[in-house]
């Protein structure tokens, strides 16, 4: 197994990816937390269910490598082996599998456990893959998982909190220069407005004094009209 595999899982999105399902048992359901960790040392992808109660933890697990991703693009009816992994990440990103849960006792009879079965099915040609998970029954490794799983959460809400606190800022700016914008709008119309009111008072100033002047060249009316002058009357003579 090369290190290029272990390139390509990356590449493909499969480094901690964390998602939540339902998980059915009897007549209960439960959240379980499913994640997938790639594992640079043994050069597999990790695959991990956690069912956390309030007295327990159970934890199921299971590695696929290089061979077991062939053997499923096979399965798959897929060629690549980079397209059988982005498939992978694609379901689980979308939460898109179903889980199914059978006690199994393990074959010395010391201990009885359980496994889930973990089905991913294809949305184009409806092949589908069922992945067999373990119950982690040593502490050690249910706490390595654990603390895995945690401390990816604390990072991812560190970096979450990053990206809140930066949408913040981005809005706070937006704001202030939405204000400043509507702050010059506001100016700029009321010196309108401005010009608008001494333009209107200009034009009443305009009309009064053509108003006056209109009035100053009327004829006083209590003036006394005078005749028209007219000639001599030779009419009157000729009576005479």
């Amino acid at each position: 197994m090369s290190s290029a595999f272990v390139e390509l899982l990356r590449k493909s999105n499969l480094d901690y990816v964390v998602t939540r399902k339902s998980f059915k048992i009897g007549s209960r359901s439960d959240d379980i937390i499913f994640v997938s960790l790639i594992n640079k040392n043994t050069k597999t992808l990790q695959l991990v269910a956690c069912l956390d109660k309030l007295d327990s933890v159970t934890i199921w697990s299971t590695s696929l490598d290089e061979r077991s991703f062939q053997l499923n693009a096979r399965l798959l009816d897929i060629e690549e082996l980079g397209e059988t992994m982005i498939f992978l990440s694609e379901r689980l990103n979308e939460s898109d599998f179903t889980i199914a849960k059978a006690p199994t006792t393990n074959t010395d009879g010391k201990h009885e456990g359980s496994q889930i079965n973990v089905t991913f099915t294809h949305p184009k040609n409806k092949q589908s893959i069922t992945l067999q998970l373990d119950e982690n029954v040593n502490d050690g490794e249910k706490a390595s998982f654990l603390n895995k799983i945690l401390l990816h959460v604390y990072k991812h809400n560190e970096q979450l909190s990053a990206e809140v606190k930066t949408q913040q800022l981005r809005i706070k700016e937006l704001s202030t220069k939405t204000e400043r914008e509507q702050s010059r709008s506001s100016g700029t119309n009321r010196t309108f407005d401005g010009n608008k009111l001494l333009d209107s008072n200009d034009q009443k100033t305009n009309m009064i004094k053509s108003q006056e002047r209109t009035r100053m060249s009327l004829i006083n009316p209590t003036t006394k009209r005078r005749k028209a002058a007219t000639g001599i009357n030779y009419d009157d003579e000729d009576s005479d």
